[in-house]
């Protein structure tokens, strides 16, 4: 990933900035907000005690910063399932203000409408963003150890064939900061989720008796899987629990939450 500092902190993936004219994506940090001390200032997150107030405040710095307007946002309540609903044009600008009209129940997002902003939200769960740059349409998914298991990415790539007549060797994807295999670790129940889907050989590592899943690498083997092409898939490798100072942590007891975010110019 590349950080570029224009009026905040924002990151990008480099293979999806080669197709900047045809949409804008961008993962925050923790820097740059207004939200208090215990928040460390850019909390994206509504579902925290962080006041509402500072929150938008945040959205409308980060919608800035992208030149959008934070009511081109549309944001859900997630569940860690697999729920990715199409979003049209009436949809624009839904949880923006309160998680009242934010979609219930959703994990990830797919559309097709122009500056339509798809955000996810995380602390330590990967966000991952995807263009399909034939098709010209996008989408956004949330995946925690539940999300990556249960192979959301698979859903939100059938849901753009359906819905977009996406090629999946056409997508460009980018998986985003989230714990990482240096530091998720799990415990045996959640192994042996892993072992219905995965090789756990092929997505854990062991380590002083201890076992740590290696997110990244399953969302890759589940891409992988769905036909996207290896060379389109950057994985931003930072670890969330590490580079806490950079990025929320759940894990490490913050209660705030970065976002990622993608849209059609």
């Amino acid at each position: 990933m590349k950080r570029l500092d224009k009026d905040l902190p924002l990151y990008y993936f480099q293979n999806l900035m080669n197709f900047s004219h045809l949409g804008t994506h961008f993962v925050t940090s923790r820097h740059g907000g207004v939200s208090s001390d215990s928040y460390k200032s850019l909390n994206m997150g509504m579902m925290q005690d962080d006041p509402v107030d500072n929150v938008m405040e945040n959205r409308n710095k980060v919608a800035k910063a992208v030149g959008l307007n934070a009511n081109d946002f549309v944001y859900p309540v997630q569940v860690h399932g697999t729920h990715v609903p199409r979003v049209y044009e009436i949809d624009r600008g839904k949880g923006c203000h309160s998680i009242s009209d934010a979609f219930a129940d959703t994990d990830g997002f797919i559309t097709n409408v122009p500056r339509l902003c798809l955000m996810t939200l995380a602390a330590d769960c990967v966000p991952i963003v995807f263009l399909d740059p034939v098709e010209k349409a996008i989408g956004v998914a949330h995946a925690g150890w539940k999300g990556t298991v249960l192979k959301i990415p698979a859903v939100l790539i059938d849901n753009m064939k359906s819905e977009f007549g996406t090629n999946p060797a056409n997508l460009i994807v980018g998986i985003g900061p989230s714990g990482g295999p240096c530091c998720y670790e799990v415990g045996n129940d959640v192994v042996e989720e892993i072992a219905v889907h995965f090789n756990p050989s092929q997505v854990t590592v062991q380590r002083d008796g201890k076992t740590y899943f290696d997110m990244w690498k399953a969302n890759w083997l589940t891409l992988t899987e769905s036909r996207v092409k290896q060379e389109n898939i950057e994985i931003a490798g930072i670890c969330t629990i590490t580079d806490n100072h950079t990025f929320f942590s759940a894990r490490r007891g913050d209660n705030g939450r970065f976002a990622a975010g993608i849209f059609l110019v």
